[in-house]
């Protein structure tokens, strides 16, 4: 069985899953939105080749781009708070500034082993890679021609739900605790306050995406009370409500938000509308409107007029299909945590069972936050025990 893992390629890992979309550098992010909105994923690619490479290459390097990303591009800068709506009418590429190097995707070979591409996402920092999917082939008038299947991408959690389907393989080491293994991050850990402002937590949020984790939201006693994640804003696809609460809110209200997202009370659009105003962010408040707007006459729409007449300001919005694996909604005080003492195998559990990249580390007594581990350190510490001199007598 050991040696069956060691023969491992990514190709065995794509089976069945979808192809992701790969957008022009030069789309604007408006239009790269209204992708997010319409697909099943939370994530799209964007292609960050240089010109001259496009033209001699196949795709070779993307930047993934999310909801989260957009979000920290429009409320990191004050003149994107002033007018988000000419930041969303940006070309896509903008957002390779906010990205930087962890949100490059490496391309690779569908044949390349399990192990070397583990090697890729650790040495490059990075948390997805892009396989090509099996192109198939026609003939036509006797000449065979190739027709390109697209890509799909896999991840670290891909990679880690994949290993842990063998976890027996890894004894001892999966029964240790992840503290005795050193992959505790402590000086890594982003909070915030509950009562700190939303928009604190936005340089924040840009540095946990390129380590794979997210930002804390903490009370007085540094207890964990939630977390502001990437994958859950990935459901909050109308980015410019969001921004406007971010603007707005003190961050743990800004997690109210969120957790209502599919039907925020009015008193709470009221809070933002009121609080825009007075820091002068007319424009965002009228973006907000204008969002709303548009859900409203949807769902008009598809009212009765006896209906119509019940509409609430604030109408709610529909849920999207997600495809299969990606991810799902969920509370932002329903995260993955466990202690120091926690087994590797346990942690693993977590992260899987919350669909995340990380868990966080709270004290056992006290449950004040102390660290936190991340996938990519649960696969430098499988990475090693899956060396082939470990199995040499198996192979």
């Amino acid at each position: 069985m050991a040696a069956s893992i060691l023969s491992h390629v990514v190709s065995d890992l794509c089976i069945g899953k979808p192809a992701v979309r790969v957008l022009p550098s030069s789309t604007p992010i408006a239009a790269a939105l209204a992708t997010l909105r319409a697909g099943a994923d939370p994530f799209i690619f964007v292609d960050a080749a240089p010109p001259d490479v496009k033209k001699t290459a196949a795709l070779s390097v993307v930047v993934k781009v999310s909801v989260a990303e957009i979000l920290c591009y429009v409320c990191g800068d004050t003149v994107n708070l002033g007018d988000p709506a000419a930041a969303l009418r940006r070309p896509v590429s903008v957002l390779t500034a906010v990205v930087g190097d962890h949100g490059v995707t490496r391309r690779v070979d569908p044949q390349t082993s399990l192990l070397d591409a583990i090697d890729v996402l650790l040495a490059n920092n990075s948390h997805s890679l892009v396989v090509p999917l099996h192109a198939r082939t026609r003939k036509k008038h006797h000449h065979v021609s190739s027709i390109s299947a697209g890509y799909c991408v896999l991840t670290q959690q891909d990679i880690v739900r994949h290993l842990f389907g063998s976890i027996s393989l890894f004894s001892p080491v999966a029964a240790l605790s992840v503290s005795s293994l050193g992959i505790v991050r402590r000086d890594d850990v982003h909070a915030v306050h509950v009562d700190d402002d939303a928009l604190d937590a936005i340089p924040l949020l840009r540095r946990s995406i390129g380590q794979g984790t997210a930002v804390a939201v903490v009370a007085d006693d540094d207890a964990l009370i939630g977390e502001i994640c990437p994958g859950v804003l990935g459901s909050c696809d109308d980015v410019e409500s969001v921004s406007a609460a971010f603007a707005a809110l003190s961050a743990g209200d800004a997690m109210t938000y969120i957790d209502c997202y599919f039907s925020p009370p009015e008193f709470l659009l009221r809070s933002i509308r009121a609080e825009l105003t007075d820091k002068g962010l007319h424009a965002m408040c009228d973006l907000m409107d204008a969002a709303y707007a548009t859900d409203a006459a949807a769902l008009s729409s598809s009212s009765t007029s006896s209906d119509e007449e019940c509409l609430p300001l604030a109408p709610a919005r529909r849920a999207r299909k997600m495809s299969s694996g990606s991810f799902r909604w969920r509370s932002t005080e329903d995260v993955a945590a466990c202690h120091a003492e926690s087994s590797l195998v346990a942690v693993m559990a977590q992260a899987l069972a919350h669909r995340v990249g990380h868990v966080w580390v709270v004290d056992e007594v006290s449950g004040a936050l102390v660290g936190v581990v991340s996938c990519a350190d649960v696969l430098a510490v499988l990475r090693d025990h899956l060396r082939p001199e470990c199995y040499a007598d198996d192979l």
